[in-house]
């Protein structure tokens, strides 16, 4: 068995995720993961939870389910990037659906990725680091 490089089972110090599912048993999994990876993660069960959320404080990365109620993931990213503007942190959008290529303008600033369900944890651990390295550099 290979040991894995320095440093690659841990996240930036002090990186703050917001997970945004609506399936209460996928955001636990989520939440449980992310946090074995060394991230500080917070939790929304619906688009206007995750709203309130990124208004009362910063998030580095919002993970976000695309398949959710009242307001899908794509629309969610417009109410908070009305409510925020460049304020907006790195979005990694989860989908059962492969419509990365249909993924709709939600501003030229923001910096997404997109995962498609199955997914590994290492994989969505990757994006998360991806994204926020984009969002910084």
């Amino acid at each position: 068995m290979r040991n894995p490089p320095p440093g690659a089972g841990e996240a930036p110090p002090g990186l703050r995720l917001l997970v945004v599912d609506d399936e209460q048993q996928i955001l636990e999994l989520l939440g449980l993961t992310l946090g074995l990876h060394g991230f500080e993660v917070e939790t929304a069960r619906s688009g206007p939870d995750a709203l309130r959320a990124a208004r009362a404080e910063p998030f580095d990365v919002i993970v976000m389910d695309v398949l959710m109620t009242p307001w899908d993931g794509f629309e969610t990213v417009r109410r908070l990037h009305a409510a925020l503007g460049r304020r907006l942190p790195p979005v990694v959008f989860l989908s059962g659906l492969d419509r990365s290529e249909r993924v709709p303008e939600l501003g030229p600033d923001l910096v997404a990725a997109y995962l498609v369900k199955p997914f590994r944890p290492s994989q969505l651990v990757e994006s998360i680091r991806q994204v926020a390295a984009r969002a910084s550099g």
